[in-house]
Parts: structure tokens; C-alpha cells; sequence
């Protein structure tokens, strides 16, 4: 009886040390997403803020040039491209800064995404801009997934405009995309490039917010793309992650649930 009530006792302590543990749990995680709700609506009311005094700077900025008619000195006129510039990848920050901050309120609609199509899509978009670039695509075999599509796109988006971009100085650029198996339930795409790569060594700091491997002044950017990426998939319940040389290109990888034989055959 004495060897039972003991039992019982340890129990019952063991019991009300795992009550009270996730009740703690319970209130830390509220916190923090009351944290985090904060800080996304400070981020959307300062992004919104910052937009009224940037159109008077780009507008007043315009006016001068119109009004000087011609008349500024040379270094005149570089100081105000200077702003003009400036004040451009300001609104550019702003736009990505109040996309960043959507993403998380964004409610995820999920359907049958046709994933070679929006790539291809996504693909043309990227193409229409001016470049002049010997580009090579080679775009292998891509499965139809359960995703938002919206945000899908956006992810694509962005990693063919990081490959894009960060094959530059490369001739030809080379850039792949395709599907390598599955991790678990998940297939496994990914996105490579021939570019300038990076230093593994830094990687931490790859997915974070206003986070840059590479100067500005060698690669345009705002340091919001790729947390999109990982915001958007993270939510989607995958994992994003990537491997890369200095110099020798790099590979981003993302996991994307595919569509059940029956759901596509419906």
C-alpha cells in the first residue's frame, strides 16, 4: 500500500509539472505571436507612412529638373539623379517591406498549381525586361503540387530573379530548374544557377530580412526576397534551404506537397 501511494504521489507530481510546463508553453507562444502581430502592423503603418514624403521627394525632384530647364550644372544635374535613384529603391524597399509584412495576414488558398506552367509563365515575365544577355533555361520535368498559387508564383519569382540577377557577369548564364525526388511526402524543386555564388559561411544570414551577401553597388536589391521565400513555403509547411560555392553558382532548394493521383486524374 505504502509503494502505491507513492506511485500515485510521483504521478500526480509528474502530472502537474507537465500542466503547469504547457501552460507556460501556452502563454509564451501567445506572446509571441501577439509579438509578432505588433511588429507586422508597425512594419505595414511605417511602410504605408513612408510612402507620402517619398512621392514629395521623387515629385519635387522632377519639378526642379522641368523648372532648371536645362540650366543645372553637370553636377547639379548628378546630385538630382542621385536622389532620383535613391528615392526609387526607396519605393522599391517600401513595396517589398508591405509584401513581407501581407504575407503572414494573407489567408492561403490552396489548389491544384500547374507548376511547369507558372514557371514558364514567370519565366516569359522575367524575360520582357531589357537585357541584351545570352541567357540558357533548362527547365526539366515539373509535377503539379497543392499550393496558392498566387504565392507560389511570387516565390518563383523571386528565385528566377535571384538567378537572374546574380548571373550577370556570366556568359552564357545558366539556369536550371527541376525536380530531385522527394524529402518524405514533399517533392523536392529547386532552382540553380552558374552565378557568383556565395559563402556558405554566411548562410544564416541568407533568408533574414534586409539581410545582403553582396554589395549593393555590384547587385541591385533590397534584402526582402528571399524571406519572402521562406516565409511563403515555411506557411505552405515545407522548408527552404540552399548550397552554393563563391564564384561557382548556387542552388535553392523547396519543398511543395504534389497532388495526389486521384486529385489529378479528377
Amino acid at each position: 500500500m505504502y509503494a502505491a501511494a507513492r506511485d500515485v504521489t510521483a504521478l500526480k507530481q509528474t502530472e502537474e509539472e507537465i500542466r503547469k510546463l504547457n501552460a507556460e508553453l501556452q502563454q509564451r507562444a501567445a506572446q509571441l505571436e501577439a509579438a509578432n502581430t505588433e511588429l507586422e502592423s508597425f512594419s505595414y503603418s511605417v511602410s504605408h507612412d513612408l510612402r507620402a514624403p517619398l512621392r514629395h521627394v521623387q515629385g519635387y525632384a522632377e519639378m526642379l529638373v522641368r523648372a532648371a530647364n536645362g540650366s543645372l550644372s553637370d553636377k547639379a544635374r548628378r546630385y538630382l539623379e542621385i536622389i532620383t535613384h535613391a528615392s526609387d529603391d526607396m519605393a522599391r524597399l517600401i513595396d517589398d517591406l508591405l509584401s513581407f509584412s501581407r504575407m503572414s495576414r494573407m489567408d492561403m488558398r490552396e489548389g491544384v498549381v500547374d507548376l511547369a506552367r507558372l514557371v514558364s509563365e514567370v519565366r516569359a515575365g522575367q524575360e520582357l525586361l531589357p537585357s541584351g544577355r545570352n541567357i540558357v533555361w533548362k527547365v526539366g520535368p515539373l509535377p503539379n503540387v497543392l499550393a496558392d498559387q498566387a504565392m507560389i508564383r511570387q516565390v518563383f519569382a523571386n528565385l528566377l530573379g535571384n538567378a537572374l540577377k546574380f548571373t550577370l557577369q556570366r556568359e552564357p548564364a545558366v539556369i536550371e530548374v527541376g525536380c530531385q525526388g522527394r524529402e518524405e511526402e514533399r517533392v523536392v524543386i529547386f532552382v540553380r544557377d552558374n552565378g557568383v555564388g556565395f559563402d556558405m559561411a554566411y548562410y544564416e544570414k541568407l533568408f533574414g530580412v534586409f539581410q545582403r551577401l553582396h554589395r549593393t553597388e555590384d547587385f541591385e536589391g533590397t534584402g526582402i526576397g528571399l524571406a519572402n521565400v521562406r516565409r511563403i513555403i515555411s506557411r505552405d509547411g515545407g522548408r527552404v534551404w540552399a548550397e552554393s560555392r563563391l564564384k561557382e553558382g548556387a542552388t535553392f532548394f523547396i519543398t511543395l506537397m504534389p497532388v495526389p493521383v486521384e486529385v489529378g486524374q479528377a
